[in-house]
Formats: C-alpha cells, sequence, structure tokens
C-alpha cells in the first residue's frame, strides 16, 4: 500500500510537473515574442502580457541568460541574439536565404565586395544573410542585425513603394544623421530608378547600392545591397555596382518565384 501511494504520488507529481512546465513555457515564448516585436520595458513586457511582475522579471531573466532576450537601452529588451541566430539556421534551411546564397554570392564575386540580403521586419530591417568579398576593409554586418529601415541602404529599398507619407512616417523614427534635407528627394529618385544609392553618415561613412527583390507580382519581399566604407566607393564605382545589383536583384525574384 505504502508503495503503490508512493508510485501515485510521482505519477500526479510528473503530471502537475507538465502542465507548470507548459504553461512556462508558454508564458516565456508570449514575453519573447512581445521583445521580438519591439523593444520594451519589464513594465511593458509585464502590461502587454498580463503576467504577474514578479514572474514576467523571472522569465525575462532567464530568457536574457540563454541570450533569448538582450538590453536594447533605456530599460528595455528585444530579441537577442540567440533568437537571431535560430532564426538565421532556419532560414538557411527553408527560406529566402537558401535561395539567395548562390546570387548572393555571384554578386561579391563580380564585385569584390561584401553582399548583403535582408527582409523588412515592421519598421525595420533584418539582415539575414552576408557574403564575403575580397576587399580588404569590409563592412560586417552580421546575419541577425535589426535597423530602422531609413538608416540603410537596404532599408531604404525595403520601404522604396510606401509613398511619401509613410517616408515621412518612417523618417520621424530616425535620428537627424539619417534624414538630410534631401532625403526625400532622393527617395523619389530612387523609387523611380528602383535602386538606393545610400551615402552613410559619420562617423562610420559606409556607402551602399541597394536594390529591392520582387516576387511575381511586383511585391517588395526582400532587398539586396553591397556596401563599403567611403573610401573604397566613390560616386564612379556606385555608378558602375548599380546596373549589378539591379541584375542580382532580379535574378533572385525569379529565382523566389520558381521556387
Amino acid at each position: 500500500m505504502p508503495v503503490r501511494m508512493s508510485g501515485r504520488a510521482v505519477a500526479d507529481g510528473g503530471e502537475d510537473t507538465r502542465k507548470t512546465g507548459t504553461q512556462t513555457l508558454e508564458r516565456g515564448l508570449d514575453l519573447l515574442e512581445l521583445a521580438a516585436h519591439e523593444p520594451m520595458t519589464l513594465a511593458e513586457l509585464t502590461e502587454r502580457s498580463g503576467l504577474p511582475k514578479g514572474v514576467a522579471y523571472r522569465l525575462v531573466t532567464a530568457l536574457a541568460g540563454r541570450g533569448f532576450v538582450s538590453p536594447a537601452g533605456n530599460g528595455r529588451f528585444r530579441g537577442g541574439p540567440a533568437l537571431l541566430r535560430l532564426s538565421h539556421r532556419a532560414g538557411e534551411q527553408t527560406d529566402i536565404t537558401g535561395i539567395a546564397r548562390p546570387h548572393l554570392q555571384a554578386l561579391s564575386e563580380r564585385t569584390g565586395l561584401s553582399a548583403f540580403l535582408g527582409r523588412r521586419d515592421g519598421d525595420h530591417s533584418l539582415h539575414l544573410l552576408r557574403t564575403q568579398g575580397s576587399e580588404r576593409v569590409a563592412v560586417t554586418t552580421q546575419p541577425g542585425t535589426r535597423r530602422l529601415l531609413p538608416e540603410t541602404g537596404m532599408g531604404k529599398a525595403l520601404m522604396l513603394d510606401d509613398g511619401e507619407a509613410e517616408w515621412r512616417r518612417l523618417l520621424a523614427l530616425v535620428d537627424a544623421a539619417h534624414r538630410p534635407a534631401e532625403v526625400l528627394e532622393a527617395l523619389h529618385k530612387a523609387a523611380r530608378a528602383d535602386v538606393v544609392l545610400q551615402h552613410g553618415p559619420a562617423p562610420d561613412h559606409i556607402h551602399s547600392v541597394a536594390a529591392p527583390v520582387r516576387d511575381g507580382t511586383g511585391r517588395v519581399v526582400a532587398a539586396i545591397n553591397v556596401a563599403a566604407a567611403a573610401q573604397y566607393m566613390g560616386e564612379a564605382q556606385m555608378a558602375e555596382l548599380v546596373p549589378l545589383v539591379r541584375q542580382a536583384a532580379a535574378e533572385l525574384g525569379q529565382a523566389l518565384g520558381r521556387s
């Protein structure tokens, strides 16, 4: 009798543990999804998730310890490097990155420059893939890097179809260095040409040529670019890169349509 009671107690305890574990996992995933969508403070995560503050704090601490969320400044948390690495690995197996890699590699070989692939994530661009060029000083933006759209050439390529009203909203999100007086004129010109010539601000002064990748309906589904420090990419070289980047974007769009 005591043995049977012990066995029942273990079974019941195991079932309770499984229920508790599932609930904890679901709560943690809720917080992770919120932080990955946009940086939030602990108070905001608590309010949006409906969790008690103590529970939210413990879960965020655990997620941060494993690198799934990371500090984003001003007491906020965002999706961390572990989450981005998982996203990148999944992408390598199942989505656009696997199809894009040979096209991006060919672009790097033709231009001698590092080439990048990204997609839109709300008001941000998310880098998915980088292929190495032969340059001595390379731009090394890694997969998982997330930037506000107007901050980069890739981001601007992703927002080309949005129109001026949306451009103004997005530009209001970035600091003055990323919205010079001529930025709207430059965006209209880029939209007409379907290619972005980006002259990055100080201190990095990164120049890039970017183009949207369009699906069979013409919708922008991704963007690619090549980038280099300004001293290695002058105006003449940028002009020479335009047809190469546009061609690579068009070929990738066609390949995606066949997949």
